[in-house]
């Protein structure tokens, strides 16, 4: 796991891609390098955390096949010792034991095919010198992150957005599309960013760039979609021959592949099931964790909101495995502390203070000498963990009481507070649309009239028809199959990269720290992708055909515990010790005035105080946004 940059075009600079570099050094501790060509207008650059092969001969940018080839690699390659064998028995020589020196033989071999060979988390740039071209790509799920600007010079790109801020003539305006879109979902879907001039390479995409006279030609192509079930007159057709056995099996491959590293390792465990699955598929394989991190919550709140504790469980599975188990604190005065510092640090504005406790886990284990932990992220995307699975199942149960039971779960919300009241209106809101509508509602918080209502006009005018069109690409995409697959389907095009992934990874580089995620590995979502929802979420039981492949594993302690999260207090924390914080940022004046109604958000603040609303990841969200500009951009 690195940091990688570099540029195409005639009118950049060597001390541009430097000054990049600079802004990465905190994903890479251990060394960087930069290699030019000043004639051909390319650089690429690297910051160094080695995992795999921590020699110097592992050093990047590396080149190769007669330097022909230069490459700059974020991530791992997990089975590179198999594509070794393969390139080796067709000629090509290794001096080097590292997953990067595969890359530029394998792409010469087989260019962009190259990519469906890789089982691993990447984002990579090859430069090729002699048909003067740049690749680059990133993994299937967007594991790795990809920021990319054209401009009037050429191409440039970095593994983080705030490296690209070094880019003369880059455009700097707020993206007002992408504002209103963070304002209804509190992340923001790709390919966009808050700025005009940055965007996100999709997951399972990559570019060829060309420089041309003196611009750039860039082309866009997808290598990778996601797989599902395939479809007979329009129907699904599932595979009912797989059984949870297999599903264990083949969870320990990828669990044994992806444990290949040169330092020592970790995880998380949390208690719930994702990680304690991985806690305990590394111990069945050979693999058992030199020491595992939970957070600890320390004050009030978390019953209120509908959180749980973790620590109990996470015991009763480091008793289990006999792993060491490391009780990282947290406090909320510490947390709201930290808040305003948060946004810049992810380089987009997200409402969830979960980035936190990635960093303070990530940190511990930096400091006990690790570099590499293994994370559960991703098993509620792939395994059906999320409410919104359970509502789709639920929709379909229901058949023609479809909008009776809508309509009564909008009654019973007048009833109820908190965050059980914020949970009955969704239902009945998620009950009563129709399918396309279902999976547009599934991943927003606000409604688009909730959300523009706190935006100024001035910015609502400004907003495009193309609306999270990575969402419309999806549910286009996954017509015909069962609205529960639809949904997973959808999972893969925003929340999972735009949100989950990219809080991991930026709040674990800040510590030097690798975060792996086997179970977004690719067989693992093909052999899901074939298995029913009835088998997926038997009798509406979240993860149910994962939680019984770990019946001999885990505790029904553990297999059966209510969903918790990797969540926080916010409402309890924000209108209590937090309140002067938030008064501060949104009606102290600054960019808060420029962006937001005052009126209608201070109405929406006080209803959320006095427990009326259930707002508090709205106001949240507006904090954040204003925190990511003044950290970012002022």
């Amino acid at each position: 796991m690195c940091g990688i940059a570099g540029y195409l075009g005639a009118k950049f600079e060597p001390l541009m891609l430097r000054d990049m570099m600079v802004r990465l050094a905190q994903r890479g501790p251990d060394g960087e390098g930069e290699w030019h060509d000043a004639e051909a207008g390319v650089a690429l650059g690297h910051r160094r955390l080695s995992i795999i092969d921590t020699s110097a001969a592992a050093s990047q940018p590396m080149r190769a096949v007669k330097n022909r080839y230069t490459v700059s690699f974020n991530g791992e390659i997990y089975n590179f010792k198999d594509i070794v064998r393969e390139l080796k028995v067709k000629g090509y020589k290794f001096n080097e034991n590292s997953d990067t020196a595969v890359l530029c033989p394998l792409y010469d071999l087989y260019g962009p095919a190259m990519l469906d060979k890789l089982e691993g988390m990447f984002a990579f740039a090859i430069w090729d010198a002699k048909e003067q071209v740049l690749f680059v790509a990133r993994d299937h799920a967007g594991i790795k992150p990809l920021y990319y600007a054209e401009t009037a010079g050429g191409i440039v790109f970095a593994s983080e957005l705030k490296a690209l801020l070094a880019v003369k003539g880059l455009k700097r305006g707020i993206d007002s599309t992408a504002l209103a879109e963070y304002m209804t979902y509190l992340w923001t879907p790709s390919e966009r960013t808050m700025l005009q001039g940055i965007k996100k390479l999709r997951p399972g995409h990559f570019m060829r760039c060309t420089l041309r006279g003196k611009k750039v030609a860039v082309e866009h192509a997808r290598w990778y979609v996601p797989p599902q079930a395939p479809l007979t007159d329009g129907r699904p057709q599932y595979d009912t021959g797989k059984t949870p056995a297999q599903l264990l099996r083949l969870l320990d491959d990828v669990i044994d592949e992806q444990c290949v590293a040169d330092v020592p390792l970790g995880a998380f465990l949390s208690g719930g099931v994702d990680s304690s699955a991985i806690v305990a598929s590394m111990c069945a394989t050979g693999h058992k964790p030199e020491q595992t991190y939970c957070i600890a919550f320390e004050g009030a709140g978390m019953a209120s909101e509908g959180f749980g504790e973790d620590i109990d469980y996470a015991r009763m599975v480091a008793k289990r495995y006999n792993v060491p188990l490391n009780e990282v604190k947290v406090d909320a005065q510490a947390i709201l502390a930290r808040l305003p510092g948060l946004a810049p640090l992810l380089d987009e504005p997200q409402a969830d203070p979960a980035p936190l406790f990635v960093q303070d886990i990530c940190s511990q284990a930096r400091r006990d000498g690790l570099k590499v932990l293994m994370s559960g992220t991703g098993g509620d995307d792939i395994f059906t963990g999320y409410r919104r699975h359970a509502t789709a199942r639920i929709r379909q149960k229901l058949g023609i009481l479809r909008a009776p039971a809508g309509h009564m779960a909008g009654m019973a919300a007048s009833f109820c507070e908190g965050a059980t009241r914020r949970r009955a209106e969704r239902l009945s809101g998620l009950l009563l649309a129709d399918d396309d509508t279902f999976l547009r509602l599934a991943f927003s918080t606000n409604s688009q009239p909730d959300a523009w209502r706190l935006l100024k006009k001035d910015w609502r005018v400004q907003v495009d028809n193309d609306w999270f069109n990575d969402l419309d690409v999806a549910i286009a995409e996954s017509e015909g199959q069962d609205l529960v697959n639809r949904l997973l389907y959808a999972e893969l095009f925003g929340f999972l990269p735009d949100h989950n992934l990219n809080y991991s990874d930026k709040a674990s580089m800040i510590s030097g720290m690798e975060v792996r995620v086997p179970l977004i590995d690719r067989r693992l979502m093909q052999f899901m992708a074939d298995v029913s929802p009835e088998v997926k979420l038997s009798g509406l039981r979240l993860k149910s055909f994962f939680k019984d492949s770990l019946a001999t594993r885990l505790s029904p302690d553990i297999l059966d515990r209510s969903k918790s999260g990797f969540g926080a207090p916010v409402r309890h924390w924000l209108t209590g010790e937090g309140k002067a914080l938030v008064e501060g940022a949104l009606f102290d004046g600054g960019i808060a005035d420029e962006w937001f109604d005052t009126k209608a958000v201070h109405h929406f603040w006080l209803r959320t105080c006095e427990g009326q609303v259930d707002g508090a990841y709205t106001i949240l969200a507006l904090c954040m946004a204003v925190w990511w500009y003044d950290g970012m951009m002022a």
